[in-house]
């Protein structure tokens, strides 16, 4: 795609997402270059055979999704980064018609859909498709014949099952086999992927039935369809058999139970499947509120290691070690943050993302205090000012702090304190206030006749 204004262009991929509620979603650094021309408000989205355009009041501020995406699949991308979604409002007017063994996506205006071609071209139509609450809903049925309802999405591969549904139907795993599009069934839908049980929001106000799917491209790449919300209508034509794989269900159904013994079985009878990263994350996660020991825990961050490129691997293990640092179980957990971290920083040399080793190197220190080991917290925090973010140094600055008086080098720590107190400095205001309690405290074990303290005195 080329995304154009008279003041900007831009060859990238987009990704469209049928549920996003998001005009036109952008990756913080192409929102940041994008400039428009004099009184130009649209911009453009042009693609073979393919013409969108945004508003520039549509385009926000997607959340730090799409660098990561771009990192992990850039070699699958052919170094085209990905940096807008689509979202249904901008989608709404269109009939979206998708052709995976085509490769095409096409988009129709609404209103020149003809819906008689559609009956002709396609194997079913399913009517009843509407729009609730910015959300695609498609008639299905299961149980005999129940009324239900499946979301539209085209971003995930999961196909997602209602899991108080399937636990009230016996079938807690998914295996629910008797779902079909439309109500009444005009077209079988069990079977042609495995269903992941999960849990739902609440579902929309005016849903008159039970939200029974949430619905991915695992499904949807079975067929060829088009969906016109507009005109109330799902065309779908099948070209697969079935899309159902074992690995997923056996995916689906350990975690579904939240079962690790399960989740590690699936992971060595199926250990380069596509779910492998995400099914170490779920063990992780799990272990965490069980209590599992940190071997255990490290071991299901090696499981996602195993299939995590090279340049991905320090990116990968942050993604387990900043969200322990900053919970409750920060310190109960500090072992396991420290192994975290030490497995991180191992592969920094070789990482894509090399600027997270300095706030690596924070928690780290800030865990090897925790533990009584100064020395080494204090090596860890002068290799943090070695790679220096200033943004970060008043941190840094602290940290050191900290460490050097633990060590009971108390110039040094003073001298630290000093830095990460002074008003130029950007030390965040917890730190800053903790580094002027810090120079209280120390200010009496230095000698009155210190360089640092007349300096003070003398407004230096």
């Amino acid at each position: 795609m080329l995304l154009q204004t008279e003041a900007f262009e831009k060859e990238t991929h987009v990704i469209v997402d049928y549920a996003a509620t998001e005009a036109f979603a952008m990756n913080e650094n192409v929102l940041g270059s994008l400039a428009f021309g004099d009184n130009e408000q649209p911009l453009k989205i042009l693609g073979d055979g393919f013409r969108l355009a945004v508003h520039r009041d549509q385009v926000s501020l997607e959340p730090g999704f799409l660098f990561d995406y771009t990192a992990r699949y850039s070699n699958e991308l052919e170094n085209v980064d990905v940096s807008a979604i689509v979202g249904f409002p901008v989608l709404q007017p269109f009939a979206l018609g998708l052709d995976f063994e085509a490769e095409e996506l096409s988009l129709t205006p609404a209103a020149d859909a003809d819906l008689r071609q559609v009956e002709q071209d396609a194997a079913v139509v399913i009517q009843g498709v509407r729009v609730i609450d910015n959300q695609v809903h498609v008639p299905v049925s299961y149980d005999g014949g129940k009324r239900a309802s499946m979301s539209f999405g085209t971003a995930g591969y999961h196909t997602y099952l209602n899991q108080p549904i399937a636990e009230r139907l016996g079938q807690p795993a998914g295996n629910v086999d008797d779902i079909a599009f439309g109500a009444p069934p005009v077209l079988g839908l069990s079977g042609m992927v495995a269903l992941f049980p999960q849990p739902f929001d609440e579902p929309p106000g005016d849903l008159d039935v039970e939200w029974l799917l949430r619905s991915g491209l695992g499904l949807w790449s079975a067929y060829r369809l088009e969906i016109n919300p507009n005109a109330g209508y799902l065309a779908l034509t099948p070209q697969k058999d079935s899309n159902y794989s074992e690995a997923d269900a056996a995916f689906y159904a350990a975690a579904a139970a939240e079962d690790i013994p399960a989740l590690k079985a699936y992971t060595q009878t199926w250990p380069e499947d596509r779910n492998i990263e995400e099914a170490a994350g779920r063990w992780f996660d799990i272990g965490l509120r069980s209590g599992l020991p940190d071997d255990a825990q490290m071991e299901a961050v090696a499981t996602g290691l195993s299939v995590t490129p090279e340049r991905r691997k320090t990116h990968y293990v942050s993604g387990f070690v900043f969200p322990l640092f900053n919970s409750e179980s920060k310190d109960e957990r500090s072992s396991l943050v420290i192994a975290l971290c030490e497995e991180a920083l191992e592969y920094i040399g070789r990482s894509d993302r090399p600027s997270l080793r300095q706030n690596i190197q924070l928690m780290l220190g800030d865990r090897y205090l925790h533990a009584g080991n100064a020395h080494d917290a204090w090596k860890t925090f002068l290799s943090a000012a070695f790679y220096g973010d200033p943004r970060l140094d008043g941190v840094v600055r602290h940290e050191l702090g900290r460490a050097y008086e633990a060590l009971g080098r108390h110039r040094r720590a003073y001298s630290s304190y000093k830095r990460a107190a002074a008003d130029l400095t950007p030390t965040p205001p917890p730190m800053k206030e903790s580094a002027r309690e810090g120079l209280a405290r120390l200010r009496p074990l230095l000698d009155p006749d210190d360089p640092l303290l007349k300096e003070e005195s003398s407004g230096g």
